[in-house]
């Protein structure tokens, strides 16, 4: 986490701006929070669709496609955990079909989670996918909706300078 905050501050410095010049300190908020409302039956690589959204700031969480996608160029924070119906549950957090991160819940009714930050430029798109190695499985939605959510919060976001660039 240190290296990570070292670096949100050295791209800080970068800023020459006096805040009116280039808009990069005129970035409107990024964050969502969304949830799983019902039992629901995951095969092969598929998707993982939130559909309860409890937070959309920015609108940069797609909840047709369970899609995340990266309004602008930034340093994400994404945090989800799944809770299995019946049996084991794994998944995989992915940025543009490679994968981040695998989560993986033990038995039925327990939890796993997976969390990262990373990288994103405007457009990645960031989605949970169950492990397609596993076969079918069922995760728990219902009266536990919020064990099986996922949310994701902007730690910084950077707009390109005019003749610079941070990625």
């Amino acid at each position: 986490m240190d290296s990570l905050i070292k670096m949100v501050k050295e791209m800080q410095q970068h800023c020459s701006c006096t805040g009116n010049c280039c808009g990069c300190h005129k970035i409107e908020p990024i964050a969502f929070y969304a949830a799983l409302t019902t039992h629901t039956t995951i095969t092969g690589s598929q998707t993982i669709i939130y559909d309860k959204i409890y937070t959309n700031l920015g609108q940069a969480y797609d909840s047709s496609n369970g899609k995340f996608r990266a309004p602008v160029n930034g340093l994400y924070y994404f945090a989800c955990t799944q809770i299995s119906a019946s049996g084991k549950f794994h998944f995989i957090l992915m940025k543009n079909n490679s994968k981040l991160g695998k989560g993986y819940s033990v038995e039925g009714g327990e939890t796993g989670s997976v969390i990262g930050t990373v990288l994103l430029e405007e457009g990645d798109v960031v989605t949970v996918q169950q492990n397609p190695y596993t076969g079918s499985q069922q995760l728990h939605g219902a009266d536990l909706e919020h064990l099986t959510a996922m949310t994701r919060m902007t730690l910084t976001t950077i707009k390109p300078h005019v003749g610079g660039d941070f990625f």
